[in-house]
């Protein structure tokens, strides 16, 4: 939904290390309240220096030879210089050393078996590596096991691994047939990758960034209770007239805000991640043209409320052109082509033709998808 920003490996670092030792009670309250009670979703922050995020950052050192984690729990761990001269077993030994110190009878026999599973690939199943990766789920470390190729002896190597929490997605798509369980993932520590709402390089979960959720729950909020606004709404839009008047419409049963705003997000990011596994297609303005289908088709008005947002954008961006695409469509469907001068007009169309329009729309660019497989 937003785009990534690419930080640079020192500033990475800087944010990495603010964070582990910046205290929960630090962050503000919303984190933790603006949020629909009925998905769980608030911003816990746990710090890394724990006996999970140990464990964690030394299977990442383990199976990635990534030092980075082990070092922020105690700098200098890992030295650079050991590394560099003993890049073939310096994290096998550091894991080994950890192993030693470990006092939880229960921690040590996981741990181990670790180890196992990254030296006798061969001993593990599927079947068992998923029972692994769900024990070590309720430590809150998300990993997925992968294995190099078919043959004997091939490695085990990880997919995935984020310090955090890992919740399957209750909220069906409704306009894509997909039977695949999805997943939002809370991290606990910062990961670059998944510092925006976005929907992940990972097939089965997306990320919903709760500052941004927070950000556009509060204007909806504050246009329903007449509040002026000066926040930008999808966090890049000034709150003009038609903006106001799709929340206000939207929203005329305030109890709901919090709820579809969160549906909102959701359906936004399973859009793009459902088109990225069942077509292998990565291109932002078709993802933005379907997700904003899915949106208006799924609430209307607060759907249309994200079409202006994007018109609002300064910039020609893949949001102000899927928005662009869609009205032309809408225009097309609906025979009335001042629509595409006056797009002002399009949130005064009945709902019911205009939910209609919004799903052949939808499909249409779901065959030109297929065409381009």
């Amino acid at each position: 939904m937003r785009f990534n920003t690419i930080f640079s490996r020192i500033f990475l670092f800087i944010i990495l290390a603010v964070q582990v030792l910046t205290p929960s009670n630090s962050y503000p309250d919303n984190y933790r309240n603006e949020f629909p009670s009925e998905y769980n979703y608030s911003y816990n922050v746990v710090s890394i220096k724990t006996v999970n995020g140990k464990f964690y950052a030394y299977i990442v050192l383990l199976f990635n030879s990534n030092p980075h984690f082990v070092n922020l729990i105690q700098k200098g761990t890992i030295s650079l210089k050991e590394k560099e001269t003993d890049v073939e077993g310096f994290y096998l030994n550091a894991y080994r050393s950890y192993l030693k110190t470990i006092q939880d009878n229960k921690l040590l026999e996981e741990s181990e078996e670790i180890l196992k599973v990254f030296l006798q690939p061969d001993q593990f199943n599927d079947a068992h590596l998923k029972q692994i990766e769900n024990s070590l789920a309720k430590r809150n470390i998300i990993l997925k096991f992968y294995r190099e190729g078919a043959f004997k002896g091939a490695q085990i190597t990880l997919d995935y691994c984020i310090f955090g929490e890992k919740i399957k997605i209750d909220i069906k798509h409704p306009l894509f047939n997909s039977y695949d369980d999805m997943y939002y993932i809370k991290p606990y520590i910062y990961y670059d990758e998944i510092s925006t709402s976005n929907s992940t390089f990972y097939y089965d979960m997306i990320y919903i960034n709760p500052d941004e959720v927070n950000n556009d729950y509060i204007i909806a909020k504050n246009v329903v209770n007449g509040k002026d606004v000066k926040s930008m709404f999808f966090v890049g839009s000034k709150v003009n007239d038609d903006i106001k008047y799709c929340l206000l419409m939207a929203f005329k049963d305030k109890s709901l805000i919090r709820s579809e705003v969160w549906k909102m997000f959701v359906i936004h990011e399973l859009t793009h991640k459902i088109m990225n596994n069942q077509f292998n297609n990565y291109d932002q303005i078709s993802g933005e043209e379907l997700a904003l289908s899915s949106t208006i088709y799924s609430n209307p008005y607060l759907g249309l409320s994200v079409m202006y947002s994007y018109l609002n954008y300064g910039k020609m961006t893949p949001h102000r052109m899927a928005a662009i695409n869609y009205i032309s469509y809408i225009s097309e469907a609906s025979g009335n082509k001042d629509l595409v001068n006056n797009t002002g007009n399009i949130k005064n169309l009945n709902i019911d033709r205009l939910k209609e329009y919004t799903k052949n729309h939808f499909y249409n660019c779901v065959n030109k998808l297929k065409l381009n497989r």
